[in-house]
């Protein structure tokens, strides 16, 4: 750093920065450094609620850090005069906030001098899960792209991770294997009910047929014979052509009933 002479030292800290969730972040503050003044107090505090909040002292005695929740994962730098910037690891979201730098210096007649600058600390959290990526900011779309190898891949339409050809082939076959198992059974379904339908069909045509014959065996059993109307007309002296007529008329229905069972049966076949 070059030491400025004359003036008063002025701190350079961004307005915001971002950091990754689970990861490490560094918060910028620097100074030029002054002839004369010197550095004796360093203070970073963070704003919880209405009130900042010591979470780093650097004095004449060494550092200290004041929240037992930054144990471990802060760090300011000290190795280059005029760098005081913060260093915080393993980010969680609860870390956003304003943080304050504040540097403290003894002027050349004794006195001190102090200034301070706020920046906003962000946490960015990204989430994927097969051709999307979610964050705590923006929602962008996935695009194909081939990388210089020749190699097809998924990628944000932004500045983003890839997603491999193989996992994009994987998700296709899944895909493809649920719509063709999906298919089978509804043809499976299909194919059950239709013949259920036919075997209904054969099992009523053939009843129908059964008691046709029945019905016709039975009437012709029990019609007039010959010997039964000469019985008739020497005892009763009555002609025998009613009982004929009734004969013709009872076999004329039961034949043009049977032609069509016939015709119902033979439908039904053609359609099984």
């Amino acid at each position: 750093w070059k030491i400025l002479m004359g003036g008063l030292p002025i701190l350079e800290v961004p307005e915001n920065i971002t950091g990754p969730w689970k990861g490490d972040v560094t918060i910028p503050c620097t100074y030029g450094p002054l002839e004369g003044y010197t550095q004796v107090l360093v203070k970073w505090l963070v704003h919880r609620g209405s009130y900042p909040v010591t979470i780093f002292l650097r004095d004449s005695s060494g550092d200290h850090i004041q929240q037992a929740k930054y144990q471990g994962r802060l760090h300011v730098s000290h190795k280059v005069p005029g760098d005081v910037s913060l260093q915080l690891s393993t980010l969680e979201m609860d870390d956003r906030s304003h943080y304050m730098c504040e540097v403290t210096w003894q002027t050349p007649d004794g006195n001190q001098v102090v200034r301070d600058k706020i920046t906003e600390l962000r946490v960015q959290k990204r989430e994927s899960l097969w051709g999307y990526e979610t964050t705590s900011t923006v929602k962008q779309p996935w695009d194909w792209t081939t990388d210089m190898d020749g190699y097809l891949r998924m990628t944000r339409a932004g500045p983003g991770k890839s997603m491999p050809i193989f996992a994009i082939i994987l998700i296709i076959s899944l895909c493809c294997m649920v719509v063709f198992t999906m298919a089978y059974i509804m043809l499976c379904r299909k194919t059950s009910q239709q013949e259920h339908v036919c075997e209904a069909a054969r099992v009523h045509a053939r009843e129908t047929n059964d008691s046709g014959e029945t019905t016709r065996v039975a009437i012709f059993s029990s019609g007039c014979s010959s010997d039964e109307l000469t019985s008739q007309n020497l005892g009763n002296n009555y002609s025998d052509q009613p009982c004929i007529g009734q004969e013709y008329q009872i076999i004329t229905q039961i034949n043009g009933d049977y032609t069509q069972l016939l015709h119902t049966a033979a439908r039904s076949k053609s359609v099984c």
